[in-house]
């Protein structure tokens, strides 16, 4: 495997890890907490749960085939230039993340406005996390062929 594909590879057990641990938290939440409208089946946080599992195991099983390949993975200089706009977003991205958890602490439960203020704090960190990413691989594929980018 070339270097950019062992890296490729790695943000998938990476991200398989992170699936992993959202659908045990979902499952979590559906195991303690009580719908207003009834009992919920407990088919329901043991199918996250499950979910949860497969995400781990795939991920385990990648990380094995990548360990057993001696290829090393491709590194990003962030001192090239773009970097300082990569480390920016990624600071945005997570900042939105965590407003919003503040929006529940802030706004009255269940309003429009918190729903709202919710959404557009989600799209605001997708949109700078995924632009920080492509951005990144830009300086990586830069640096892997000599040329310097701006």
């Amino acid at each position: 495997m070339t270097p950019e594909q062992v890296t490729r590879r790695k943000s998938w057990v990476y991200a398989l890890i992170g699936a992993g641990i959202a659908v045990l938290v979902v499952a979590y939440q559906y195991a303690i907490s009580p719908p207003p409208e009834g009992i919920t089946p407990p088919i329901v946080p043991i199918g996250f749960a499950g979910l949860g599992l497969v995400f781990f195991i795939v991920a385990g099983f990648m990380a094995l085939k990548l360990s057993k390949d001696p290829t090393p993975a491709a590194t990003t200089d962030l001192s090239a230039p773009g970097g300082k706009t990569v480390k920016v977003l990624m600071v945005i991205g997570f900042a939105a993340m965590a407003g919003t958890w503040l929006v529940g602490y802030v706004t009255p439960e269940k309003e429009p406005i918190g729903l709202t203020l919710s959404v557009i704090l989600l799209v605001i960190g997708a949109v700078c996390l995924v632009s920080a990413g492509r951005i990144a691989r830009r300086i990586r594929n830069a640096s892997a062929t000599g040329a310097a980018k701006k």
